[in-house]
């Protein structure tokens, strides 16, 4: 009997070494890393989470590939559901199997997958951060007629928030250990206009026209090619009856990249240098041969002060992505805009598929709202004595449009619309030690003379900057 009593203790001894004697079995690995010796698991997994957040995740589809870390994105280890899922090694179902398990995890042989989550929220807000530079704008398909032939369209893109979001969870099951890829979803954007609708356009027959001038030489070097250029990305275009034509989605930003140089562009009430001056003489003139052709025009602003190229009334001043002109066919056929230089100095705009619709006539009742004032800067980098007109002075004015339609089928409407024109100083540059009897007499409609040193604004643009939170202070626009 005593012998007996003995081999009991002794295998009761044998199944108690055998079983684990903690939550977490010694020498279990856990996500391919083995829990160190004497470590808090939970701690060990808690700094082990901390250090992955840094981890990239790159997010592609296509030709875009965009970087982010695990952080950024919301997915981290699950501390509590990893450490669930290791203390459950050796610790459920049958004794035998218990002790089956213990013994595998000491010999290094069981591994417990990191358990990840996913924070939507986060998930979702770098997702849509994402999005812009995901996005693409389908091209529809038009014609060259200067070089008789069809652009094929181009289907655009854009970041399907929801499907990504899901794919990310996916990838989160499958586990993020190694450097990981995300395949983002995208939903496919279908062009208005393709290739087989080119043929529905009578491209003989005249609906109306317009004609602006500019310069090609000196200063007007950069404007001319900004013309030439923003041009170029209109011509063609083709609208259905019904559809919306959008400036600023066609011509694109206004940036080197895209084609545009610098030339001059209205900055408040000055003139200065940036990219894309000249944009709006091609908005302008389109907006023109729109208005000629009975178009309705549902998104347009005048510019802050009179063009020179183009009547009051008929501007049609635009800013990347801001400001917009937009046109809709309200005609029963699709038309053309054939935007094009049939000169060196003339911009055409012409809305080809029919015949006129209707006689239309424009004029305008400008009222005098101000006049303007001389604005002299010291510039201490011009040459002793130099004085030099920068900017033509201009009165501001209200004015409003009236359209007056006459269709051929005897119908007679009018529109009206109003523009608002800013006075603009004139400017001059002068050296510190100027001759002020130098300077021409003050011009009819000059007011008051305002002198600013080296480094001073006008006061009402400094008032305009101190009102205005930093974020709404953009570029000027093209004149």
């Amino acid at each position: 009997m005593a012998l007996g009593g003995s081999a009991g203790v002794g295998a009761a001894l044998a199944v108690r070494d055998a079983l684990p004697a903690s939550p977490v079995v010694r020498g279990l690995s856990i996500g391919e890393r083995f829990v160190p010796d004497g470590a808090s698991p939970a701690a060990w997994l808690a700094a082990r989470r901390d250090a992955l957040r840094a981890r990239l995740v790159r997010f592609r589809h296509d030709d875009a590939e965009l970087t982010a870390t695990l952080g950024e994105a919301g997915v981290e280890i699950d501390v509590d559901a990893t450490l669930a899922a290791a203390q459950r090694v050796g610790h459920e179902g049958p004794l035998a199997r218990r002790i089956r398990e213990a013994r595998r995890a000491r010999r290094g042989e069981i591994d417990v997958p990191l358990v990840w989550s996913v924070d939507e929220e986060k998930a979702r807000a770098l997702l849509e951060r994402l999005a812009p530079r995901i996005y693409r704008v389908p091209r529809d398909a038009r014609l060259d007629l200067a070089n008789r032939r069809k652009i094929q369209e181009q289907a655009g893109r854009a970041l399907d928030v929801e499907a990504s979001l899901k794919a990310l969870q996916a990838a989160a099951r499958d586990g993020y250990e190694e450097e990981e890829r995300v395949e983002l979803a995208v939903q496919i954007l279908a062009p208005a206009v393709v290739v087989d609708d080119l043929v529905s356009v009578d491209v003989t027959r005249l609906v109306a026209a317009y004609e602006t001038k500019f310069k090609r030489h000196g200063n007007e070097a950069g404007r001319a090619r900004n013309i030439r250029n923003a041009a170029s990305k209109i011509d063609g275009t083709i609208l259905a009856p019904g559809e919306t034509f959008s400036f600023n989605a066609h011509v694109g930003p206004r940036t080197r990249k895209n084609g545009f140089t610098i030339a001059p562009e209205i900055l408040g009430d000055e003139t200065v240098p940036g990219y894309g001056g000249g944009t709006c003489q091609v908005s302008s003139t389109l907006f023109a041969a729109s208005l000629f052709g009975a178009l309705e025009t549902p998104d347009r602003q005048s510019h802050s002060r009179p063009s020179a190229y183009i009547p009051m009334g008929l501007d049609a001043m635009v800013t990347y992505p801001e400001s917009d002109l937009k046109i809709r066919n309200t005609l029963p056929f699709p038309i053309m805009i054939h935007a094009y230089l049939p000169s060196p100095t003339v911009l055409r705009v012409e809305i080809l598929g029919g015949d006129p619709v209707a006689e239309v006539v424009h004029q305008i009742d400008a009222e005098h709202t101000d006049d303007f004032i001389r604005r002299i800067y010291v510039k201490s980098e011009l040459p002793p004595g130099k004085v030099r007109r920068h900017q033509k002075g201009s009165c501001g004015y209200d004015v409003r449009s009236y359209v007056k339609l006459r269709y051929k089928d005897g119908r007679v409407g009018e529109r009206t619309y109003t523009s608002e024109y800013k006075p603009a100083p004139e400017v001059f540059w002068v050296a510190p030690d100027y001759d002020p009897s130098s300077l021409p007499e003050l011009p009819e409609h000059a007011k008051a003379v305002e002198e600013l040193q080296e480094g001073e604004v006008p006061a009402d643009v400094a008032a305009e900057a101190q009102a205005a939170p930093a974020e709404a202070q953009g570029d000027g626009f093209s004149m």
